[in-house]
């Protein structure tokens, strides 16, 4: 499935329903040269991430990211080389998980407690590994080299780009811009750590310009000298501030205020026009705020505090007790945060990533990956590398492919993250079926919460349902929703869940699986991913042994005392949640919009048609794309017939509004903006999506409620129809899915000044100008 142009949508839509009328499934992805079908599923015991230590100060951590190997596939085949973070003070281990090291794909969870401030040094430590020691080699070691990026880097984007060199678009004198230089980039990898969700000051925000480089010995760093090629050692709205020295200490100092409500946070690298490459590298971690006036619930029934499932992993516990199975720890274990990605990987273990944007038009044949490859008499503007979308064929749950879980009859509290590429994820969960061998019966999943806290009412979430409860114990009709729609989750939204695994048989097997599309994604209906690959998840198996080895469980450690503090029946909870925003003062409308080819046009094969120019292609075809993804204004001029206006990352339109920025230095930059909130506004942002696909839309700083959904487009429905927001929408959020053909509606309180971000998080999105700066001001 390609998001090439509208005119194909009314075709897709058909094609899409005569499919679905008999069975019919995606075919599977291609990918490395590992088969994804000869790795073996569901041999691997679940990995549950260890708490991070902090760096000998209570609320105050030391945390560098380096590069090492874990077991991602199945023992037996080869460990793959990925990047993640880990305390400075551990060596990196021979192969992860290690009981020597916390160093670990994804990253060990960072529980923190609301209203306590969280300091963080991190490092850049993306270097060459003394063998001996395990650590990176000292400052000034002539060894201390910096490390290539594991994966292929386009330098025709607007990127981090620390050569400083050959600029196009952005500023010529400065780092941050677009080349002409179409081979992959081979140099010191920038990173910015983000904590996706947090209420946090600009200076600590991760601003994908305020990248930095490590420090090492063929890192030069001096004023950037574009003759000669110097390296500058950090981004444009790098702040010396922050912590690093002259002569690049290789690190930033973050402050995290953390005065927000318990919720799931999670941490990933946002360096400009590479984020797509560094995170699928591996460097993402969950954290988690608790504590507070809304954490919690209450029995609906006895009117007494409720009991969610628990415990979590603690701090101290080593990463054998939470995973050798059938030790104590682990068997306790009630609450889990599961990250679920989609990778490919090589014979050799080694991550695939596409090197070339063949991978997404499916050209088959020689290919030349140059910006300026001719096409006949024409010149592209595509990009050689970038990929719009990437879609993998391997399943990935918190660093293992296809894992298992075994679980207690009891409720399982589960915080799931879609920490995917360009993935949506709709997930269902089904029991095997013991005489006929097929997953059948469904098992719901009781949603508590979303991005930024609880939901006003628990919702009983299958495929097909999506049914809000009352509390009070009474258990309601269904309420029906799309038959295909299940637990759906955008790029970057979490779904904070309980499962309920009582009264199950020992033995009992269920299965977690993917029904969202292996393409992009524009709502329901749409083709299931392939079922035997990226159609499957993990696997949950009952064992009645472990029944009691919680404090919350159903029944003492004997395995037969009913226990008086067990967990609360999901249909007896009443959350904590927050109350509503009050009224909006300023009423915005930002666009979404999908950038096409000015030099190429294609044909229905995707074959390029000589000697025709965009946007008519001669009649013969449509022109190449998508060249980009944008975000926008939009112009109301005719309200019956919106038009999106886009907008690059710096773009200088009419419409932008110069503003100056102080940094913490004192350093004064100018950005150009369209958004621009004063502290304390209340604002409602009403996103048009003028493309053939949903985005998830993240707004930094905020958290935000969901207002609506509006028709716009009669290509989508009857415009003017109104949706109120989904069931598992109704608390607050930070990260929305902006459907195609429609206006959604976001409102937040603006109340921190100065400059951050909003973007698509499908991360080849954001990578190629699907995203904005946006000023809070003073």
């Amino acid at each position: 499935m390609k998001s090439q142009s509208k005119f194909l949508l009314t075709l897709t839509v058909l094609v899409v329903a005569v499919l679905f009328a008999g069975t019919v499934f995606a075919q599977a992805l291609p990918g490395g040269t590992l088969n994804p079908t000869t790795i073996p599923k569901y041999v691997t015991p679940l990995v549950i991430p260890p708490v991070m230590k902090n760096a000998g100060t209570a609320n105050a951590y030391d945390i560098a990211v380096r590069q090492f190997q874990q077991q991602i596939l199945p023992a037996g085949l080869p460990a793959t080389t990925i990047w993640s973070y880990g305390p400075a003070a551990d060596p990196v281990p021979s192969v992860a998980p290690a009981a020597n090291s916390q160093f670990n794909y994804p990253a060990y969870t960072i529980e923190t407690t609301a209203g306590t401030p969280i300091s963080v040094k991190w490092r850049n430590e993306l270097v060459t590994i003394n063998p001996t020691t395990g650590f990176p080699y000292p400052a000034g070691d002539p060894n201390r080299l910096s490390l290539p990026h594991l994966l292929p880097v386009d330098q025709t984007l607007h990127w981090a780009n620390p050569p400083a060199t050959g600029c196009v678009m952005g500023d010529p004198n400065m780092t941050d811009c677009a080349t002409n230089n179409p081979f992959p980039y081979k140099g010191p990898v920038p990173i910015v750590t983000h904590v996706h969700g947090a209420h946090v000051d600009p200076h600590s925000d991760g601003y994908p310009e305020a990248w930095w480089l490590p420090a090492a010995s063929n890192v030069l760093c001096k004023e950037i000298d574009p003759v000669n090629g110097n390296y500058d050692c950090g981004g444009r709205l790098f702040d010396d501030a922050n912590g690093q020295a002259p002569g690049n200490s290789g690190f930033a100092d973050y402050l995290y205020r953390n005065d927000q409500p318990a919720t799931t946070l999670w941490y990933h690298d946002h360096s400009l026009g590479m984020t797509r490459s560094n995170v699928y590298a591996g460097p993402a971690g969950f954290w988690l705020v608790r504590g507070g006036v809304y954490d919690g619930a209450t029995n609906g029934v006895t009117g007494l505090p409720a009991v969610l499932p628990g415990p979590a992993p603690l701090a101290g516990q080593t990463v054998l007790q939470l995973n050798v199975p059938g030790d104590p720890v682990r068997n306790a274990v009630r609450e889990i945060p599961i990250a679920i990605q989609d990778r490919s990987f090589n014979a050799d273990g080694s991550l695939f990533y596409p090197d070339t944007r063949a991978f997404f038009d499916a050209i088959t044949g020689p290919y030349i990956p140059d910006r300026v490859l001719n096409f006949s008499t024409i010149f592209s503007d595509i990009s050689p590398i970038w990929n719009p979308e990437a879609f993998f064929n391997t399943m990935v749950v918190n660093g293992s492919t296809w894992p298992k879980l075994e679980v207690a009859p009891a409720l399982y509290r589960l915080r799931l993250l879609n920490g995917c590429n360009s993935r949506f994820l709709n997930l269902a969960l089904f029991k095997l079926h013991p005489k006929k061998g097929t997953f059948t019966g469904q098992v719901p999943f009781f949603q508590l919460g979303a991005e930024q806290g609880f939901l006003p009412q628990v919702v009983r979430i299958a495929k097909g349902e999506a049914t809000p409860l009352p509390g009070s114990g009474v258990i309601p009709l269904p309420v029906k929703t799309n038959q295909q729609q299940a637990l759906l989750i955008g790029l970057a939204e979490r779904a904070d869940v309980i499962v309920d695994f009582r009264n199950l048989l020992n033995g009992t097997v269920i299965r977690m699986v993917n029904t969202a599309p292996d393409a992009p994604f524009g709502g329901f209906p749409d083709i299931p991913a392939d079922p035997a690959t990226t159609g499957q998840v993990m696997q949950f198996v009952v064992n009645s042994a472990l029944a009691g080895s919680s404090p919350t469980d159903p029944v003492l450690a004997d395995g037969v005392t009913p226990n008086p503090n067990a967990s609360t029946d999901p249909y007896s909870l009443v959350m904590n949640a927050e109350a509503a925003l009050g009224a909006s003062t300023v009423t915005r409308q930002v666009s979404l919009n999908e950038e096409m080819s000015m030099t190429v046009c294609v044909d229905a094969t995707n074959t390029v048609i000589p000697d025709v120019l965009p946007p008519l292609c001669g009649g013969l075809g449509v022109p190449a794309g998508p060249k980009a993804a944008l975000l926008g204004k939009v112009d109301l001029t005719n309200p019956v017939m919106p038009m999106g206006v886009p907008l690059k990352w710096t773009d200088e339109s009419g419409v932008s509004i110069p503003t100056q920025v102080t940094l913490a230095s004192g350093a004064v930059l100018t950005v150009n903006v369209t958004e621009t909130p004063t502290v304390g506004d209340t604002e409602t942002w009403e996103m048009y999506n003028f493309t053939v696909d949903a985005h998830p839309i993240h707004l930094h700083l905020v958290r935000f409620e969901v207002v609506n959904r509006e028709i716009f487009d009669p290509l989508f429905g009857i415009p003017g129809t109104i949706t109120p927001p989904e069931a598992g929408e109704t608390g607050y959020k930070d990260t929305v899915i902006a459907y195609p053909g429609q206006i959604t509606r976001v409102k937040a309180t603006f109340d921190i000044a100065g400059l951050y971000v909003w973007h698509c998080h499908i991360v080849e999105h954001e990578d190629n100008e699907m995203m904005r700066p946006y000023v809070v001001l003073p």
